[in-house]
């Protein structure tokens, strides 16, 4: 019995540019990163149709700086071509090559098959916020970025790559205490009627600690985020074995902590980091018989790279592992999700695969109910153990050619009295990136994966085998 691969590669371009201006009684400096990229993945249904999927992006980032006086900065950023794709909302994954008028195509100029322009594009705020530096601290105010760690819980979507972020509306204090500083913050999630307790509203705090002579940094991450029953709008699932609640009933509070940690040792020759995030509280949605589904979960990842003093490669690996949900228990959500922008291989955990939603990521938006999404990658790690090593060479100075293997099983059974296949395969992964010049990167990625029969949902699927 022969496998069929799924192969699929990526082209992109990133143009990263800046300029200082100068303002009265201010200086304004910008940054920014303009993303292209192009995507042609071959059946990533797994199916005998061999359907294929390629498109094209587009996105442009601007992130302003004011310095308005001694210790006083203010930070923004704009996003500019951003996806019309509601299910891709709030992201930076960027607008596709190709948005038409979508109008009703009554004429000419609203007719994408006839007109001569395409759509106009929107600009979003993502970022605005302010910090005032002190002696022994700072104050941040303002909708900022959050990040934490390796990125595995709370990632900023730094990235040239990256298609998310992590923002909060929040204020908070940062104490310093030579190499330790220690930072509560207060962020509101939602804000609706002004009279009413119907907030979304989260409590986090950050204790840190950063030696650079030792090359040692590591951290606490402690967030505990609450609503009341008239400001819960956690979704809630329509049949058995569906998260959050099953069939559920109606919403009431919700009350939900998680804490994370990560210590990282970064020297000259090697790089050793560990992060770790445990969840659990009340969802606030209730089970058709009337429990409050608890969620109980967690997510580890580990990653390793060795640095030869003399030669021109670098080895490492990324082994992680995340809690799934078990759709026999609709009274309880045990299942980790990593953040979408920390992924371990290009198809894998990256873009949706398969006919099933074998890693139970509906609640990220990463399936429509069962079915994963035929889209860009909102997929994301949960409900597996992964092992992924690497080999990356400069093959010159300005060039690299990175070689990536991931292997992927499953946790627990995904589908709802099913008894699938824990295996999901391999998946090789080579990247060719090249810099002409500074501020410019061109890389080209092919991944070649060769599916495992857990895509067979325990034989109710052709994972496109034989």
């Amino acid at each position: 019995m022969n496998r069929k691969a799924l192969i699929a590669s990526a082209l992109a371009t990133v143009l990263s540019t800046g300029f200082i201006q100068r303002a009265d009684a201010a200086d304004l400096d910008w940054t920014g990163i303009y993303r292209i990229e192009g995507y042609h993945i071959v059946n990533s249904e797994l199916s005998d149709d061999d359907r294929e999927k390629s498109y094209g992006l587009h996105h442009l980032a601007l992130q302003p700086k004011i310095v308005a006086g001694d210790g006083l900065t203010i930070y923004a950023r704009l996003d500019l071509f951003n996806s019309s794709n509601v299910a891709l909302a709030n992201s930076q994954m960027g607008q596709v090559f190709g948005s038409g008028l979508g109008a009703a195509g009554t004429n000419a100029n609203d007719s994408d098959a006839l007109a001569q322009r395409q759509k106009s594009e929107s600009v979003d705020v993502t970022q605005l916020y302010l910090t005032y530096v002190q002696e022994h601290g700072a104050f941040i105010a303002g909708r900022a970025p959050l990040h934490f760690g390796l990125g595995m819980t709370h990632n900023a979507g730094n990235g040239l790559f990256d298609h998310w972020f992590d923002n909060r509306d929040l204020v908070g204090y940062k104490m310093m205490f030579g190499n330790l500083y220690l930072l509560p913050m207060l962020a509101k999630i939602d804000e609706d009627d002004l009279n009413r307790a119907d907030d979304v509203t989260e409590y986090l705090i950050q204790f840190q600690y950063e030696n650079p002579e030792t090359d040692l940094e590591m951290g606490i991450f402690h967030q505990i985020r609450k609503a009341n029953d008239s400001g819960n709008d956690a979704p809630r699932g329509t049949a058995p074995g569906e998260p959050f609640g099953g069939a559920a009933g109606v919403r009431r509070k919700l009350d939900l902590q998680s804490t994370s940690l990560y210590a990282v040792r970064d020297r000259q020759s090697m790089r050793l980091g560990v992060e770790a995030t445990i969840q659990g509280g009340k969802t606030g949605v209730e089970t058709a018989t009337g429990a409050n589904t608890s969620i109980s979960g967690f997510g580890v990842a580990l990653e390793f790279e060795y640095r030869p003093s003399a030669g021109k490669s670098r080895y490492g690996f990324k082994t992680g592992i995340a809690s799934g949900d078990d759709p026999d228990t609709d009274d309880r959500y045990e299942g980790f999700i990593f953040d979408k922008n920390y992924d371990v291989a290009f198809l894998m955990f990256n873009h949706p695969l398969g006919q099933a939603d074998l890693l139970r990521t509906e609640l990220e938006g990463s399936s429509a109910g069962t079915v994963p999404i035929s889209g860009a990658d909102t997929e994301a790690i949960s409900n597996v153990a992964y092992f992924a090593p690497y080999w990356d060479f400069n093959w010159k100075e300005n060039g690299q050619v990175n070689t990536t293997i991931i292997a992927g099983f499953l946790n627990r059974d995904p589908l709802l009295g099913v008894d699938v296949e824990k295996d999901l395969g391999y998946e090789l992964d080579v990247e060719l990136s090249y810099s002409p010049k500074k501020g410019v990167v061109w890389a080209t990625e092919m991944g070649l994966l060769f599916p495992g029969k857990g895509f067979e949902g325990g034989g109710a699927f052709d994972a496109n085998f034989g």
